[in-house]
């Protein structure tokens, strides 16, 4: 480890916009040292609008959030403003935000934060065609206990007991210890109470056939197989090939993950002869997850051509393959940063083929890109999959860049792993990490030595 925490730098309002976005640990830190004054219109539209990268992925930011606006003089402003939208927002993601935050405004003592997440909750469970009805009922579970529970399972058994086949919310009160408390309740109640009965014993339907759903998924992989050699042969992909008749590569990585060795060698045969371009970029998605039989120089001219969408499909078809060329392709494809668009896979060239001496090529090559967000998180899953892979220390100035670059959470939980089994991590950035928005990061900075100096 380096040396101790600094003072907190104060950021200029781009980069505290970045950060915030972000959700690094940055942006907490700036207000709790310099308060909201010149970004409080920041703060309070991250609240309105969830800025996850990936919010099925990545933690939610309401108590992170919470922190920035709770105990300042501009509350009662982000509250009102909060619990407005809360009434009328339609958007998935940033319902559930808003409803956490009203939740953690509850938490610490709001009663009118706390009656109107009780009344949106109550209006939500009720209204059988919404197809989020589940949004926000374990929240309230946690939050209003029993009383909570109860009134929401009487919700959903009026609606069962209008319409039994009603699929209504199954999972609102988590797992573990609780859940087992809460299922007992449910059962008590149930015994005095047609609604709520008719909900716990839906509960008990659900849970039998989650058990056996599971016993059925042992042998999915292989029925799925099965499947698909039932469905697809080499004349049936090249039909469907020649035919245009998918837009996307599934249906023929598919097939190329159970062909047989002479029927890939077959595709390859076939693809090298297609002139039709829609017809042979399909051909080429079949080697997206198998290994070419042979390396022709005609997938390397692909593989630096001018169709992008060709040129994407020959280097993830090349980056299967442990071969000089392959080796050689990757190096110049970092050297001369074609790392992004249609070169986005290209540092999965080195998967099969990187040796210790390439870690400061990609570093470099990174370290002057400016890519955009989804290019960012392209680059930074390639690199934080080639970091776990060959642990050498060469890749520290790469998985540090993923940790500044990289949008979303879970990919900089991933560099930060790979830096601390490098000892690459600094005090300074443990110190920040301790006020990150993920809560996984927060706990892995906890656990770090450079946390308690």
């Amino acid at each position: 480890m380096t040396k101790g925490p600094k003072q907190v730098r104060r950021l200029a309002r781009n980069e505290f916009a970045a950060a915030l976005k972000k959700g690094q640990g940055r942006a907490l830190q700036h207000v709790l040292a310099y308060g909201l004054d010149d970004v409080s219109d920041l703060v309070l539209d991250a609240c309105l609008h969830d800025q996850r990268y990936d919010a099925q992925a990545e933690p939610g930011r309401g108590a992170w959030l919470f922190q920035m606006f709770g105990h300042s003089e501009l509350y009662l402003r982000f509250q009102a403003t909060i619990l407005e939208h809360l009434k009328t927002e339609t958007n998935t993601w940033d319902a559930l935000q808003l409803l956490f935050l009203a939740a953690e405004m509850a938490d610490h003592g709001d009663e009118q934060a706390r009656q109107e997440l009780g009344a949106k909750l109550r209006e939500r469970a009720a209204r059988v065609e919404w197809s989020d009805d589940w949004l926000g009922a374990e929240l309230w579970v946690e939050l209003a206990g029993e009383s909570g529970l109860l009134e929401l399972a009487r919700i959903y058994g009026k609606r069962l007991l209008k319409d039994p086949k009603d699929l209504v919310p199954g999972n609102i009160f988590g797992e573990g210890g609780t859940a087992q408390e809460h299922r007992e309740t449910l059962r008590r109640y149930a015994e005095g109470e047609p609604e709520i009965k008719i909900y716990s014993d839906y509960l008990e339907e659900r849970d039998a056939k989650k058990e056996a759903w599971a016993t059925i998924r042992v042998d999915e992989a292989a029925r799925n197989r099965e499947a698909v050699r039932r469905q697809y042969d080499v004349a049936r992909i090249l039909k469907v090939a020649k035919a245009h008749a998918s837009e996307w590569p599934g249906r023929f990585y598919r097939f190329g993950r159970v062909a047989t060795a002479p029927e890939l060698e077959e595709i390859h045969n076939l693809l090298l002869q297609e002139r039709d371009v829609e017809a042979r970029l399909r051909l080429l998605w079949v080697f997206r997850r198998a290994t070419l039989p042979l390396l022709s120089n005609t997938l390397f001219e692909w593989a630096n051509g001018s169709d992008p969408v060709i040129r994407a499909a020959a280097i993830a078809a090349l980056s299967n393959s442990h071969d000089v060329r392959v080796h050689e392709l990757a190096i110049a494809k970092a050297r001369a940063g074609e790392l992004v668009g249609a070169d986005s896979e290209a540092l999965e060239l080195f998967r099969n083929n990187y040796l210790a001496s390439d870690a400061p090529i990609i570093s470099q090559a990174v370290l002057l890109l400016r890519p955009s967000a989804d290019d960012a998180h392209d680059l930074s899953f390639s690199l934080t999959d080639l970091a776990t892979q060959y642990p050498d220390m060469g890749m520290a100035p790469a998985l540090l860049w993923v940790y500044e670059n990289t949008p979303c959470a879970y990919c900089r939980e991933r560099a930060l792993v790979q830096l601390d089994a490098r000892q690459r991590l600094s005090a300074d950035v443990v110190q920040e990490c301790l006020f990150d928005s993920s809560e996984h990061i927060r706990l892995f900075a906890q656990n770090q030595p450079a946390s308690k100096s």
